[in-house]
């Protein structure tokens, strides 16, 4: 049985690397391209040791790459993880990381999820330099998170054409070409987690609404505007 280590999400700092190696990653229980919906999910990854010996107190830094964004085994966005090696990382041997039952939020999107083994040592921006062959550092599949328990009937009664959602110089931008103007309107923003971390209440006007983004970590959201009781939610990506 392969040993699932504990582990420590970080904030990339700049650290130096080691010298040359060679990690492969992949999830223990998925194959690469396969679509997943299972709830909860597999998140567990395994690391497979490549090239030479790494020894005792070097650092593999690893995580998620969701939508091309870095997030940690535990799904915070922006962190990656990383271990100290215990025993001497002999060559051809693998450690296993992160969860057998990784639990999403229901926000009923798609999103592209890659293990990966970013390399030895916490490293500034992630990449895989040093590494002797980096084609099989990450494994990547399609995940169908669930649905979200939200209702968009009605929104077409209101006359509300939401044809795009997005995010500029760090702004909400969100495009209405119906005929319906000015009405309130109520804003959520949901992280992976399913946890909201932005309330707004604005008015939705013909064209262009903005609506002032906190200080939101890169990653993947979920937008959710309500109008009279109808909900409507669009994904967005801040970087």
């Amino acid at each position: 049985m392969k040993k699932i280590y504990t582990l420590i999400a970080i904030m990339a700092f700049t650290f130096s690397a080691s010298a040359q190696f060679d990690l492969s990653c992949e999830f223990a229980a998925y194959t690469a391209g396969s679509t997943v919906d299972d709830d909860p999910m597999d998140g567990t990854i395994v690391i497979t040791n490549e090239g030479g010996d790494i020894p005792i107190g070097d650092t593999l830094t690893f995580g998620f790459i969701i939508d091309g964004d870095a997030y940690s085994l535990a799904l915070d966005a922006g962190f990656y993880n990383f271990f100290v090696t215990e025993e001497t990382f002999v060559s051809g041997t693998t450690l296993s990381f992160g969860s057998d039952a990784l639990a999403w939020a229901a926000l009923g999107i798609d999103v592209e999820i890659c293990a990966t083994a970013y390399g030895v040592g916490a490293l500034a921006v992630p990449d895989f330099t040093g590494d002797s062959d980096p084609s099989d550092n990450s494994q990547c599949i399609t995940y169908e998170l669930p649905d979200a328990p939200i209702d968009d009937t009605g929104i077409e009664d209101l006359n509300l054409v939401l044809s795009n959602v997005y995010v500029a110089a760090g702004q909400l931008m969100i495009v209405n070409e119906g005929a319906n103007d000015d009405v309130q309107a109520n804003l959520n923003i949901v992280n992976m987690n399913g946890q909201t971390v932005q309330t707004e209440n604005f008015a939705l006007a013909t064209g262009t609404s903005i609506v002032e983004l906190n200080n939101l970590s890169a990653g993947i959201y979920i937008v959710a505007i309500e109008v009279e009781g109808a909900v409507i939610t669009r994904k967005i990506s801040i970087q």
